[in-house]
């Protein structure tokens, strides 16, 4: 696949760019990779939900804990959640304790592709992480979980 965005690969990066912007890309590239894949059904986003719902299986997790945990705003959510429902992936429900809440819980039908879903998330992290040691791939996030909290 051809790279079209900037900065080409192997060309000096502008030094005014901000580590923001440079984070920007990266996210960029790594979302372009994931799209390539004619075989993923889901978005990398979509894909994420997934991961997070297995992960808390079989607790419900509401609707609002996907949106803390995604960082984004209840409407785009509810988008992601939407699409996985008209997919097969999801279905929501109204909390029978509380009627303002909405869960959401993954199908059966999300069994078939949640490999292929994990496989090209982990296969993107490891081109991203190549050539850093172990020790670079811990300091790295702890740093960057560092400037998160100093913008949360």
């Amino acid at each position: 696949m051809k790279h079209t965005s900037y900065p080409p690969p192997g060309e000096d990066m502008d030094r005014n760019l901000t580590s923001l912007f440079v984070m920007k890309l990266i996210v960029d590239r790594a979302a372009t990779l994931y799209m390539a894949r004619a075989d993923c059904p889901v978005t990398s986003a979509q894909g994420r939900v997934i991961m997070y719902l297995e992960k808390q299986a079989p607790r419900c997790v509401p609707q609002h804990e996907l949106e803390a945990f995604m960082g984004v705003s209840h409407a785009t959510v509810k988008g992601l959640v939407t699409r996985l429902e008209e997919k097969g992936y999801v279905r929501t429900a109204f909390d029978g304790e509380d009627g303002r809440v909405k869960n959401v819980y993954l199908t059966e039908a999300v069994q078939r592709d949640k490999e292929k879903v994990r496989s090209l998330l982990q296969k993107i992290e490891r081109q991203v992480m190549k050539g850093f040691s172990a020790q670079d791939k811990k300091n790295m996030r702890r740093m960057l979980e560092k400037m998160y909290e100093n913008i949360s």
